[in-house]
């Protein structure tokens, strides 16, 4: 019996908080919806530009699915920014949008307070601390806020939905979904079942034949991953799982897009093989591709099998891009969480950044949260 398969080993090492997190995650998009919708507020001017002001992986995938789903048209440059300082372009044309779980991300405040002396409108979605005193003490910051017991890496349910929607309403994206009478074009309802549904696939006590992640975090398990995403957004669900193969794993992983890849990384395939041992390639692609994309997919897997490299593929499955993605990024973080028990470590600890964060707040005098 797989390791993966012996329910025993599986409740020791994967922490009720962290199943918790896992099996609500589908209800994380209608809960977030339910708080936009129940917020009327406006803008009180047009905007030229917008920048994210974050850091982290749930806000990097969001932004990254944001990019690849269903959107028609972006009227206005949109920019991620995860330092301290900001663009000299931020201006009062400008709509930033500052995400911290916590509320004290000394980077993102330090940001925030650069935007507002910039004069940009400035939206704060977080589930408290710092950055929602700011919000309720200034008029020209609006407040989206949220409760959810979790760590800051498992809420890309709630950012997505609360990004989307500001960015939207701000007329600085256009989303038009298959559901043209929902607002983003998505069914959040949907979305749910969908995603409660593909969670059924994956739990601990469906058998590693049966179950994707579990194989998966076999196949990478001893191995350095390699994660390929054959699209935008399949290259945002390699990027989750990178992510969340480091964080929860505590294992390197290295992400990498197609066409990207193929224009400089794979002639790094041609090192020596002892070091090419050290390395498992895992594609991540939708049947719904371009004809040429998977032509590229199928051509890197022939170099890949002449140079005697290991490799799977990982297709994601759903009736629209959007149920797609997120599917995606709930299997990366199953799939991580099943790695991190086959290592040995606790999937809700990550130690080298608590001590990163721990000697930074030696050196600087104060502590950087997410």
């Amino acid at each position: 019996m797989s390791l993966l398969d012996n329910q025993k080993i599986l409740s020791e090492r994967i922490p009720e908080k962290m199943l918790k997190i896992l099996y609500e995650f589908p209800v994380q998009f209608r809960k977030a919806w339910n708080i936009v919708n129940s917020q009327d507020f406006t803008f009180d001017r047009k905007f030229k530009n917008a920048i994210i002001l974050a850091v982290g992986s749930s806000t990097n995938t969001a932004y990254r699915l944001m990019n690849s789903i269903d959107i028609d048209k972006i009227n206005i440059p949109i920019i991620i920014n995860s330092r301290h300082t900001i663009p000299s372009w931020v201006s009062e044309d400008t709509l930033a949008i500052a995400v911290t779980h916590s509320g004290d991300t000394i980077e993102i405040l330090e940001a925030v307070d650069k935007a507002l002396a910039s004069k940009a409108k400035v939206v704060a979605i977080t589930t408290g601390g710092r950055l929602k005193e700011k919000a309720l003490s200034n008029p020209d910051m609006i407040l989206l806020e949220y409760e959810a017991d979790m760590l800051s890496r498992m809420a890309v349910g709630y950012i997505y939905v609360f990004i989307t929607s500001v960015l939207n309403k701000a007329g600085a994206i256009e989303i038009r979904g298959d559901k043209k009478e929902y607002f983003l074009g998505i069914d959040w309802n949907e979305v749910e079942k969908e995603l409660l549904d593909f969670s059924k696939e994956l739990g601990p006590d469906i058998k590693v034949p049966n179950n994707i992640a579990k194989r998966t975090a076999i196949n990478l398990y001893n191995n350095i991953p390699v994660i390929y995403g054959s699209s935008m957004l399949t290259g945002a669900v390699a990027y989750r799982l990178k992510s969340q193969i480091c964080l929860n794993s505590n294992n390197f992983a290295h992400f990498n897009t197609i066409p990207e890849l193929n224009h400089d990384e794979i002639a790094a395939w041609g090192m020596k093989h002892e070091l090419r041992n050290k390395y498992f390639v895992l594609f991540v692609t939708d049947k719904d591709s371009k004809e040429e994309t998977l032509k590229r997919v199928e051509i890197l897997k022939g170099i890949l099998m002449e140079k005697r490299i290991n490799f799977e593929e990982i297709i994601i499955e759903g009736p629209n891009d959007a149920i797609k993605g997120f599917s995606g990024v709930l299997l990366a973080d199953w799939i991580s969480v099943y790695l991190a028990v086959l290592n040995r470590v606790d999937p809700t600890s990550s130690k080298l950044l608590d001590l990163m964060k721990a000697r930074f707040e030696r050196v600087m005098g104060y502590s950087s949260t997410v």
